[in-house]
């Protein structure tokens, strides 16, 4: 993209996610909260067995190098292991697999919709074709990054006690507590509020590409192209705000 293609571009998320704020009140009639379910089932729980087995990978390897470092400091490896793989990987690696999963796919989706004339036919049938095909497809990522972030913290600090139990030989329970000792609440929070944002972004962006490209079949994978591409640099932009925010916090 050059520069004002770039700029012109961001108005339309930006113009994008004004309207998903004034019209989030929609999402209680029935035919959108069915499609709001839907979106979150495959963007979110689809993805489960992908972030899984990558959650229990990451905490054990983790670990493993952290103990390689540091020692037997086992306060100093879980305080790390919170800061780098609670906070920092579990919600950028997760939003990387629902990019990886969900970008395309919405986008493409739209653009057959728009290549077909499916807007305008659920206009003509008095359905409002962007609550019903935008809305569901934006909250829905909001919804299910959070909720995938969390089951890949779970799982890779769960991975990560179970490790440091049986490198270090400390019990179970004892790497648990301490764990949960050295946690810091406002991180917990600030990485539920960093994973909405980056599921927002990754809606806003594949929604934005998918129903405003040209009505013809390259556009279809020009759009996923561009959703998968822009996403992952929203993601990564996202991230990095965060880090100089938590950087400023401490």
């Amino acid at each position: 993209w050059h520069g004002g293609e770039a700029m012109s571009a961001f108005g339309h998320y930006l113009a994008l996610a004004w309207f998903a704020g004034s019209r989030h009140r929609e999402l209680r009639r029935p035919l959108l909260s069915e499609q709001l379910l839907r979106q979150i089932y495959n963007g979110g729980v689809l993805a489960l067995p992908v972030v899984g087995a990558l959650a229990l990978l990451t905490g054990i390897a983790a670990v493993t190098q952290l103990s390689a470092l540091v020692g037997t400091d086992s306060d100093l490896t879980q305080r790390m292991i919170f800061l780098g793989v609670f906070f920092e990987l579990a919600p950028l690696l997760s939003a990387l697999v629902v990019v990886a999963r969900s970008s395309a796919g919405i986008a493409s989706e739209l653009a057959v919709m728009h290549l077909h004339d499916e807007f305008v036919s659920l206009r003509r049938l008095g359905v409002p074709a962007a609550d019903y095909l935008l809305l569901p497809r934006i909250f829905g990522l909001m919804i299910a990054l959070p909720a995938v972030a969390a089951c890949f913290q779970v799982l890779a600090i769960g991975s990560g006690w179970i490790a440091i139990a049986l490198l270090e030989g400390r019990p179970l329970d004892e790497t648990a507590g301490r764990f949960l000792e050295l946690a810091e609440p406002m991180l917990v929070v600030l990485s539920m509020v960093k994973s909405t944002l980056m599921g927002a972004a990754i809606g806003i962006i594949a929604c934005h590409h998918g129903s405003s490209g040209e009505r013809s079949a390259q556009a279809i994978s020009n759009a996923a192209i561009q959703a998968v591409g822009t996403g992952l640099i929203a993601v990564f932009v996202i991230d990095v705000l965060f880090a100089i925010l938590v950087y400023a916090l401490r």
